[in-house]
């Protein structure tokens, strides 16, 4: 049958001009090489259904990518191609490297080949749109639209998002992707894949839109590559982002001698934070988002200004929650090897698409880290600069609850490392050591545990050429791109996620409600973790072993479980937080059923034992508590409660309380000190009762005290839901 190719015409022998009659320079980088073959014609269905022709004429880059498309995925040739087509071609592809791999090549096992399926399920579906929802294919067009995007995109995560943004697009403009591409092609003199400056009127009012006033060069040689060209069309703005470094030491740090900062003469002791969308984003303990002008750092000694980007505000904050939280958490801030400056550094790296802040505030942990001056003073920079996680001091001015509170994005919901805890042989996961790394699909083939962590030796798919600008090449010189196993060792546990179908092509944490709805991740987090629990005090430091009686002049507070003086022998303790657990009863809940109380899920054998016991049940009640007030406000409002709700059902695989059950349990608890306003209820309206003294209005909320009492009484109902299901198990 006879190939589609390009949508026009272009003297192969002269070179590339401009429909204006404007010479054009060649660019000095290529997405693609200038592919300047022999003409094709092409008759084929389109990706609305509808058989198109083209007349013979020199192919581009997007002719050269639909005809590899006919030529060699789509064996039937109408344009189109099924999941199981699209599984039966990379089969092919693997089994041919296989054969050609030699002696070290692997065998397509049948867990092999389960795991190939996984792969090419995501795959096709991170390459569907939805224009053909008819018949569950992939047209010629979706195909070269995410080859095209492989080759320009920054990132896979750029990658994701502006997808994103087209299958919203498309149900109502079905025709959008199709002008993207006529649009592109006519413009695209040079055949490289990118777009010179003087055809960029031209693209845009092509594909109808008016060129945007603030077209963004990324790389600033005057191109524009099919990335960027799409964003604009699909109508993304350009926002400013800044680094703003304030000098810790006020100037101090200039008079300080080279010789005590590890050989380095600094400017100042820096603290950064991002700014971006009318808003500064900082690490302190936990992730912030802050007015410009109420930093608890005061005016910023330098504000430099880093670039332009395409992203949102929206995807921003979906950045920080699904990917940053996972290293930026409150208890992960060191102020050596991962601090504020860190932060801004993966933030600055996602807006600006790799770009990173100045060396000299990114590298300055790394320069004094050895000085002894910096080894001492670590401790209480730890304490200062990475408490705003345990209570958000910036704000003099905001109440408890309160919306003008900086935004902390951290939550109870995360039980991504209670799953990894519970990794076996044979799983099926997502590999990826970066947030701008496109995850793997792994089969996990073996654990190992040294003295400090654990690792995974993983097997995957691969395709021969990582980056999908090689084709073309391999079509000049005759060859097909392959795909190959690859084994890979030491592979740290921290960079593994659970395959989500929600995960959008991507990697993200397993929610509490997710875990709680899915058989899948279900049945991972109920069974045995190989780690063995630490204890740790509610805040989650870990507690250490005292031995010997305290001396007469030291005052030990009491033990946190009984509330009896902890003068024995042996007791555990948290310096940090006070916290004293006596020797029996550290005994006595460490061997409480279901793993003890130190467990990191619970179940329902350890509930009943904390039901039991009136001093453990307040103490694990406290850690639900901190974890879920993630911004320190002392309150737990219905939206957290709500969330602590899921990740109790999730533990003990129970119903959770209905929204209806979980606001009549906070009525019943809320501070009787506090007269409680609706939710979406007016101050004004109750201006009229009158307040006994010491009495104020607050929202719904549950301060640690209540919240103890419903977490006991939470557990109660979800063991009281579990004994008619076990019944009728039986």
């Amino acid at each position: 049958a006879a190939r589609r190719a390009p949508m026009r015409s272009r003297d192969p022998g002269s070179p590339a001009a401009s429909p204006l009659g404007i010479p054009a320079s060649r660019s000095s980088r290529s997405i693609f090489p200038t592919l300047l073959e022999s003409p094709t014609s092409s008759t084929c269905d389109s990706d609305d259904g509808k058989p198109s022709s083209r007349a013979a004429i020199p192919e581009g880059v997007l002719g050269r990518l639909r005809t590899y498309f006919l030529e060699n995925v789509d064996a039937g040739g109408k344009g189109r191609v099924s999941q199981r087509d699209f599984f039966n071609h990379i089969r092919s592809l693997a089994e041919e490297g296989n054969l050609q791999g030699g002696e070290g090549a692997e065998q397509l096992t049948r867990e092999l080949l389960e795991l190939l399926g996984e792969v090419v399920r995501r795959r096709f579906s991170e390459i569907d749109l939805g224009l053909r929802r008819d018949d569950h294919c992939v047209g010629v067009d979706e195909w070269v639209h995410f080859m095209m995007l492989r080759a320009s995109a920054p990132s896979h995560v750029a990658m994701k998002l502006i997808n994103r943004q087209l299958r919203k697009a498309l149900p109502l403009n079905p025709g959008l992707l199709a002008r993207i591409h006529y649009a592109f092609e006519e413009a695209d003199v040079e055949g490289t894949g990118l777009l010179h400056h003087d055809y960029w009127q031209q693209a845009f009012s092509t594909a109808g839109v008016c060129q945007p006033s603030d077209v963004i060069d990324l790389n600033g040689d005057g191109y524009l590559d099919y990335y960027g060209f799409t964003c604009h069309v699909l109508g993304s703005e350009s926002h400013t982002v800044e680094l703003a470094m304030y000098d810790l030491s006020q100037g101090a740090a200039k008079w300080v001698p080279a010789a005590l900062l590890g050989g380095h003469k600094f400017d100042g002791i820096w603290h950064s934070g991002v700014r971006a969308f009318g808003k500064e984003y900082w690490f302190g303990g936990a992730i912030l988002e802050s007015s410009m002008d109420d930093i608890p750092f005061g005016q910023p000694t330098r504000v430099l200004q880093l670039g332009m980007t395409l992203r949102t505000r929206e995807e921003l904050l979906e950045f920080l929650r699904n990917d940053v939280y996972i290293d930026y958490n409150p208890n992960s801030y060191d102020v050596l090897r991962r601090n504020c400056n860190h932060f801004s550094n993966e933030l600055v790296q996602f807006l600006l698409h790799g770009k990173q802040i100045p060396e000299e505030v990114l590298m300055q942990p790394e320069w004094a880290k050895t000085t002894s001056l910096v080894r001492v003073m670590r401790p209480a920079l730890n304490h200062w600069l990475g408490g705003f996680g345990d209570e958000v001091a910036c704000s003099p001015t905001a109440s408890p609850c309160s919306p003008t509170t900086p935004r902390v994005v951290s939550r109870i919901d995360d039980m991504t490392q209670e799953w990894r805890n519970r990794l076996q042989v044979g799983d099926i996961v997502l590999h990826r050591s970066r947030f701008v790394d496109r995850p793997w699909v792994v089969r996990i083939v073996n654990l190992t545990r040294t003295r400090s962590r654990r690792t995974a030796e993983i097997v995957f798919f691969r395709p021969t050429g990582t980056r999908w600008e090689d084709v073309p090449s391999m079509l000049s010189s005759g060859d097909q791109w392959r795909w190959e196993v690859v084994r890979q060792s030491e592979v740290p546990l921290h960079d593994l996620f659970p395959l989500l179908e929600e995960a959008d092509a991507g990697a993200q944490i397993l929610k509490a409600g997710l875990a709680l709805n899915s058989d899948r991740f279900g049945g991972v987090l109920q069974r045995h973790p190989e780690a063995s629990f630490r204890p740790a005090c509610p805040k989650g430091h870990k507690l250490q072993l005292l031995r010997g009686a305290p001396s007469w002049f030291c005052t030990v507070p009491p033990c946190s479980v009984c509330g009896h003086p902890a003068a024995s022998n042996e007791r555990y303790s948290c310096p940090r937080c006070n916290v004293v657990v006596c020797g029996a009863c550290f005994t006595r809940g460490s061997n409480f059923a279901g793993g003890g109380v130190f467990a990191d899920i619970l179940n329902p054998e350890l509930a009943r034992e904390l039901l039991a016991d009136a001093g453990w049940l307040r103490y694990r009640a406290r850690a639900y508590f901190l974890k879920a007030d993630h911004n320190g406000t002392g309150l737990i409002d219905k939206p957290k409660a709500r969330r602590v709700n899921e990740r109790l059902a999730a533990e003990l695989r129970a119903k959770p309380l209905s929204d209806s059950e979980l606001l009549r349990e906070m009525h019943r608890l809320a501070p009787s000190r506090w007269i409680v306003l609706e939710p979406g209820a007016r101050g004004e309206a109750n201006s009229d009762l009158r307040m006994p003294k010491g009495h104020r209005k607050v929202p719904l909320v549950l301060d640690e005290e209540s919240f103890e009492e419903f977490f006991g009484t939470a557990l109660s109902i979800a063991l009281d839901n579990l004994e008619p299901d076990c019944r009728h198990e039986r």
